[in-house]
Parts: C-alpha cells; sequence; structure tokens
C-alpha cells in the first residue's frame, strides 16, 4: 500500500509538470537531431559517470518524448551536455548514489545560424517537509523516484528552451 501511495504521488506530480509546459508538443517547432553527452566525468572529484553511466541517453530519451522531431535538416539541432551532478554542491556523490542537482548547457541551433538560443538549465530537488500542511504525511520519494524527476526536470526545461527559439 505504502509504495502503491508514494508511487501514485510521484505520478501525479509528475504528470503536473509535464502539462505545465508552455507549449504542448504539437505547438513546439519539429527538431532535427537530439544529442546529449556528459562532460561533468572530467570534473575533479565526480564519481557520477561510474554511478550513473545512462544519465546522458536517459535525458536525450525524455527531451526526445516531449519534443517533436523530424527528419528535415533544416529543422533545429538540441545539443545538452551535462556539466554536473552533485549533491548539496559536492560532485563526490555519496555510496548511496543520492544527488539533487542535475546543471547542463543547452544549445538549439539552426541551419541557417540565427534564430538559436544557449541557455543554462540547474534543476534542485528538495525535500521541504515543512511545507507539508498539518494532517498529512511526507512520503519520501526513492533514489529512483527523485531521478527520474531530475532527468524529467531537465527534459521539461529544455522543452520550454526550444518553445522560445523563433520559428
Amino acid at each position: 500500500m505504502f509504495n502503491t501511495l508514494r508511487n501514485l504521488t510521484i505520478a501525479t506530480a509528475m504528470t503536473t509538470a509535464i502539462f505545465a509546459i508552455p507549449a504542448n508538443a504539437a505547438d513546439l517547432q519539429d527538431v532535427s537531431e537530439i544529442t546529449v553527452k556528459a562532460s561533468y566525468d572530467a570534473a575533479e572529484g565526480s564519481n557520477a559517470q561510474a554511478l550513473y553511466p545512462e544519465i546522458a541517453s536517459d535525458i536525450q530519451l525524455a527531451i526526445a518524448d516531449m519534443v517533436p522531431l523530424s527528419n528535415n535538416a533544416a529543422d533545429p539541432i538540441i545539443r545538452v551536455d551535462i556539466r554536473k551532478v552533485a549533491l548539496n554542491g559536492d560532485t563526490m556523490l555519496p555510496d548511496s548514489a543520492e544527488f539533487n542537482q542535475l546543471e547542463g548547457i543547452v544549445a538549439i541551433d539552426r541551419s541557417s545560424g540565427s534564430g538559436g538560443q544557449t541557455f543554462t538549465v540547474k534543476i534542485h530537488a528538495t525535500m521541504d517537509e515543512t511545507a507539508v500542511p498539518d494532517g498529512f504525511v511526507a512520503i519520501a520519494p526513492s533514489l529512483d523516484d527523485f531521478y527520474k524527476a531530475m532527468v524529467q526536470g531537465f527534459a521539461l526545461n529544455v522543452a520550454e528552451g526550444l518553445a522560445k527559439v523563433p520559428s
């Protein structure tokens, strides 16, 4: 029962976040390519690559689920470089593999060379139990729930950035 309630809570929160995109996928312009790389592994004292070797591909898939793809080379290209995975600013993650910060640079380029955009995405997850109303019980998400929320939150910010690029 507890796991069902927790998963329902997380699913509800994720659904709400996805519908918060200012434009839905039908309103977003098509993109011809999405590439995501992780350069944080070069950072001294970072063990995120060893703990999360698939994070770049997970973010790429999450973005692809939110934006329409095309085969037209004239459509914009989304390039993402994940720069930091940290727990309260520390890039040496604990043995539990917890993290609450995900940062990267997003470039949305046009084949014409004009009208593109570059922006930073900084995601920070928090468990603010003081925000829980009286009579309610705070349910802590699992590490997997946090991971999915961070990846989805990053992808959501990329989709919001795409909505701001002129077509």
